[in-house]
């Protein structure tokens, strides 16, 4: 369930692996369904693992989908229960996603988890970073907004997501043309 729940944040959220690895509990609203994304996890060889604040050090709320909601209130009671099992070796924290002691998770295990995936299943490499694309694409192709699209990615500047997707926001231009032309001028038989 750790790691549907995973895929399913990157899919719906457009975060980055290390902001959804320094996701925590307290952040998450249900009953807003909306998560707070003001961390994320790091690794370098000097520190090891370590939280800090988002690249651009900007803060957002992401709303989830229901869903994404759900899964994510059984995944923490799947959490409780291996937190009671493990008793006292139990680490700790307040992090959603954790190894089976509690402690927090390395941001490289979704690139490692993915990779397996795509192998078992026969499927071409998935990075994770391909989800935050996807999603953007997807947004913009259907007519969201390049200020939305900017604050749902926690880009720092509209220009980066304006310049990271221009080729798609070039079709959405071509696209909203032709869906004018097509209410305006053309005329349908019958």
């Amino acid at each position: 369930m750790k790691w549907q729940l995973i895929t399913q944040l990157l899919l719906v959220t457009g975060c980055r692996r290390g902001e959804i690895m320094g996701l925590h509990w307290s952040k998450a609203d249900f009953a807003t369904g909306q998560v707070r994304i003001d961390r994320q996890l790091c690794y370098t060889k000097k520190k090891s693992v370590y939280e800090t604040d988002t690249k651009t050090g900007n803060t957002r709320f992401v709303r989830l989908p229901a869903e994404t909601l759900l899964l994510m209130k059984q995944f923490r009671a799947e959490q409780a229960a291996l937190q009671i099992a493990n008793a006292d070796r139990w680490e700790g924290g307040d992090y959603v996603f954790t190894q089976d002691d509690g402690s927090h998770m390395n941001q490289s295990s979704v690139t490692a988890w993915l990779t397996k995936f795509s192998a078992r299943h026969s499927l071409p490499h998935i990075n994770p970073h391909a989800f935050r694309h996807s999603v953007a694409s997807v947004l913009i192709a259907n007519g969201t907004d390049i200020v939305t699209v900017s604050k749902q990615l926690g880009h720092s500047r509209i220009s980066t997501t304006e310049d990271v997707y221009s080729h798609v926001i070039e079709e959405a231009k071509a696209k909203a043309s032709e869906t004018i032309t097509v209410v305006m001028l053309r005329r349908k038989n019958g």
